[in-house]
């Protein structure tokens, strides 16, 4: 298999903190406990933060963290095909700090099961949801015109996981996406799906995350 390559988006602000990446979680940030979880992948070599923050790039340099500076204003499709512009002939690790549950553990598995299979040109992670979805009123996992419908019958729906994808650097400049036209999809849990948007996530998930440190780390 081709060298893995991770990449880290970080933004100083996004929509979801006024901090960015750089929101606090436990005594760090955000962002620094995405590169503490990458450096223990067992898979990758070299990573990479993507940023255009001059306050980004100082923390990685202390951090030792090598980093693609890049312009302020980019739309995510040219952000991805510029990125893997970069890195011809490897695969992507694309590891957004959003989603601070998903474990080195789960991705060194993840990877695993990507380099065991020919058959997929990219991989992404999904949480299966056996619940009753409606689209435009009508729904679509289940029929709505039965008395009773337990949750055994509802077809299970499979929802994207943004904590990471997997896929060639020539996938991404092809189709301008991280997920390529035949994904192999990797079911995980919920919390290591769940990608934190809110502060009140932050505070809420303290308790949570400290768990996580004893288990996972």
């Amino acid at each position: 298999m081709k060298k893995i390559i991770a990449i880290i988006p970080a933004l100083e602000k996004n929509k979801y903190f006024k901090k960015g990446d750089l929101e606090r979680w436990g005594d760090t940030t955000l962002l620094e406990w995405k590169i503490f979880q990458a450096k223990k992948i067992k898979f990758i070599k070299e990573f990479y933060v993507s940023t255009p923050s001059e306050k980004i790039v100082k923390i990685c340099k202390k951090l030792g963290v090598k980093i693609i500076k890049r312009k302020k204003e980019m739309k995510l499709h040219n952000l991805y095909t510029e990125t893997a512009k970069k890195f011809a002939d490897t695969y992507i690790l694309w590891l957004n700090p959003t989603s601070p549950f998903l474990s080195p553990k789960i991705i060194n598995k993840f990877i695993d099961s990507f380099k065991k299979t020919k058959k997929y040109n990219s991989a992404i992670l999904i949480k299966k949801e056996k619940e009753y979805f409606f689209y435009k009123k009508k729904s679509i996992n289940f029929n709505s015109l039965r008395t009773v419908i337990s949750r055994n019958q509802i077809l299970p729906l499979e929802k994207v996981s943004n904590g990471a994808y997997l896929t060639t650097a020539a996938n991404i400049i092809k189709n301008k996406s991280l997920i390529g036209d035949k994904p192999l999809f990797y079911p995980i849990d919920w919390l290591s799906s769940h990608e934190i948007k809110t502060l009140d996530e932050v505070d809420s998930f303290k308790a949570l995350f400290e768990h996580y440190l004893k288990n996972e780390i």
